[in-house]
């Protein structure tokens, strides 16, 4: 130690450094101060809350704001803003997302179509049953006809597709029946752009007067699904 400085002198000079600061300076250095002496200890009941610290309590900690929202937690691209250790419900915890799904998505959706009525079918396609409008996803689809074949007709086919392909078969059900009654039946996942619908086409092998007595169409959307639906 020097024999000029004594341990009284070093307080006097710190302050002395201090005064000479502007105020902005002087209240950041003595804020750092004293954010790293609490740094030496966690926060505890009653206590300072320590960024970068693990903070203890032994009561419920409480913050509001009069104003604006009172807590906004920002996190890296793929890193969680908030953990917890429980899975226990939170009340009134409200969640724009599950899963990754909104609850538009979540909202169960679907349609259907049923032709009770006879419709005669010939060699060229006719809709028989259809959805209304669906909205973008995949589908569970659906479909069948009940089919009254005429004698020399020889076939009946259906088949499903979307509103804006109809002559696309994603799918065929029927067979061979000349002269008889015949069950075609159709199952297939597909994949639907906002606004389109699904339909069920039936066609005969001849122009005898085969009919379709009953069809119907159902589509159910899937939220997940470990096969690939058509594109």
């Amino acid at each position: 130690m020097s024999p000029t400085t004594t341990p009284a002198t070093k307080p006097r000079r710190f302050a002395r450094a201090l005064r000479s600061l502007n105020p902005a300076a002087a209240s950041a250095l003595t804020l750092a101060f004293v954010i790293g002496s609490a740094g030496l200890a966690d926060a505890a009941t009653g206590g300072n809350f320590i960024l970068g610290k693990a903070n203890k309590e032994t009561s419920t900690a409480s913050l509001s704001s009069s104003k604006r929202t009172p807590l906004s937690l920002v996190a890296p691209s793929g890193t969680a803003p908030l953990a917890v250790n429980r899975n226990v419900m939170v009340k009134n915890l409200n969640a724009n997302y599950v899963s990754g799904l909104s609850a538009a998505q979540l909202k169960a959706t679907g349609g259907d179509g049923i032709r009770t009525a006879s419709i005669t079918i010939g060699p060229a396609q006719v809709e028989v049953a259809g959805t209304g409008a669906l909205p973008a996803g995949t589908y569970y689809v659906t479909a069948t006809a009940w089919m009254d074949l005429i004698a020399g007709d020889n076939y009946g086919l259906c088949y499903i597709a979307r509103g804006s392909a109809s002559f696309t078969q994603l799918t065929t059900g029927g067979g061979n029946s000349p002269g008889g009654h015949l069950q075609a039946a159709e199952t297939i996942a597909v994949t639907m752009k906002g606004g389109d619908r699904l339909q069920e086409w039936c066609y005969a092998g001849g122009s005898n007067g085969s009919a379709v007595i009953n069809a119907g169409i159902t589509a159910i959307r899937i939220l997940s699904s470990s096969g690939t639906p058509p594109a």
